[in-house]
């Protein structure tokens, strides 16, 4: 990724990787706006309690936090942009927007966590979008369509999109009536895939064998949409024909997506406010989902009147990881570096300064760096990625030479 590595979770990225991330950021945005999503920006220092709001208990133990201003208020680090985003929507909806507006929102934002353990990092950096005022399943479609078209254009390929709802396996166990410590070491179990381990833990919790065996086929109920035949007749379930929905509609709209779209009918990790649809989205060699979002219809009712929403955020870390040396660059070989010889006078520097300025008032960019040799300026201009170099020297007369080059494709320089 061209970074260096600083405190646990964070890296220095210098200019070639900065370069790079800003060129990822600009064609995920861009995508983005194609669809109609407006970006926003939410405040990086939010009032504690503002924050908590939308988060679960678990998630507050993560936050960072501390004490600020006179009045001694409790203030905390961005942990998660949605529900910043779902206290803007419901600040501004009936005033900035129509109470009935329906809004497609997109940010980029940086988030701080306290880890939770020794792999999570501390900051992570993440594109998203919001999807706000449509509860239907069009609305959950589009979503999969706009993140198959955002990674596409970033570069990213041999990834594939992992579709679950929260009424699935969620419903399964609420209709077995664990009590919370119970539950919590099931989830454990099934989260880990462990079918035969949930079957025994629940037959020994008491649930009767041939539920037992039904919900624990959950395990196993990955993979292709198909998949959710398996799971009618497991009690409790809800959303199958939602992620049914889905699929039918993308086949017919966005057959490409379709095409890589799998099915988690066991998932239970995320979120607390998710209350249906879950995304995800994983690449080979990549631990991490490099997508993670999912349908949230009762978060805004949190900060007041309540809308359906959905969304999802991209992890730029993750999703460099999974280019390597594909995907977007910076902007290219662009720019030009006007260069002077260490025997140019003044004279020379002033006319150095004015090609610059005539160069940037074209719209290319351009600067000025005294005392190279004609080599050094070649090195410093590829370095740099410029793909132009104007070099001032005096010749053997004393006047001053000026030579125009270019950088070609195969990296040599070139005279123009």
């Amino acid at each position: 990724m061209g970074g260096v590595q600083g405190a646990k979770g964070s890296v220095d990225l210098l200019p070639p990787a900065a370069a790079r991330r800003r060129a990822l950021v600009d064609a995920l945005l861009g995508t983005f706006g194609t669809w109609g999503y407006r970006q926003v920006v939410t405040p990086t220092v939010e009032r504690y309690e503002v924050l908590a709001a939308g988060l679960s208990a678990a998630a507050r133990a993560h936050v960072v936090r501390f004490v600020s201003g006179p009045g001694s208020q409790v203030v905390a680090l961005r942990s998660d942009v949605t529900p910043q985003i779902a206290r803007m929507v419901a600040h501004h909806r009936g005033t900035t927007w129509p109470a009935d507006a329906v809004l497609r929102l997109s940010y980029t934002a940086d988030v701080v966590r306290q880890p939770s353990d020794a792999r999570e990092k501390t900051e992570q950096h993440q594109v998203g979008v919001e999807f706000v005022g449509d509860g239907t399943v069009a609305a959950d479609a589009e979503l999969v369509a706009l993140a198959h078209a955002a990674l596409g254009r970033a570069g990213l390929t041999g990834f594939r999109f992992d579709l679950s709802h929260a009424g699935i396996a969620h419903g399964a166990l609420d209709a077995l009536g664990l009590d919370a410590g119970d539950r919590k070491g099931v989830e454990a179990l099934l989260a880990r895939k462990d079918r035969d381990g949930l079957e025994a833990r629940l037959t020994t919790l008491g649930v009767d064998p041939a539920v037992a065996q039904r919900v624990a086929s959950l395990c196993d109920a990955y993979g292709r949409p198909d998949v959710i035949d398996r799971v009618r007749d497991v009690p409790g379930v809800s959303g199958l024909e939602t992620l049914e929905a889905i699929t039918a509609y993308l086949r017919a709209v966005h057959p490409d997506a379709a095409d890589v779209l799998d099915v988690d009918l066991g998932e239970v990790r995320g979120f607390d406010y998710y209350t249906g649809v879950r995304l995800r989205v994983w690449c080979p060699g990549v631990a991490t989902p490099v997508l993670r979002g999912g349908r949230y219809d009762d978060l805004i009712g949190r900060f007041g009147e309540g809308t359906p929403a959905t969304g999802f955020a991209i992890d730029l870390d993750a999703l460099e990881r999974a280019l390597g040396d594909r995907g977007p660059r910076g902007h290219g070989r662009s720019g030009r570096l006007v260069a002077l010889h260490p025997d140019c006078d003044d004279e020379a520097r002033l006319e150095a300064a004015r090609r610059a300025a005539a160069a940037r008032g074209t719209g290319e960019p351009a600067w000025v760096q005294q005392d190279l040799t004609l080599e050094q300026a070649q090195i410093v201009a590829a370095d740099a990625g410029a793909g132009a170099l104007t070099f001032l020297q005096p010749d053997a007369s004393g006047r001053m030479a000026v030579l125009r080059l270019r950088q070609t494709q195969d990296g040599c320089w070139a005279r123009t």
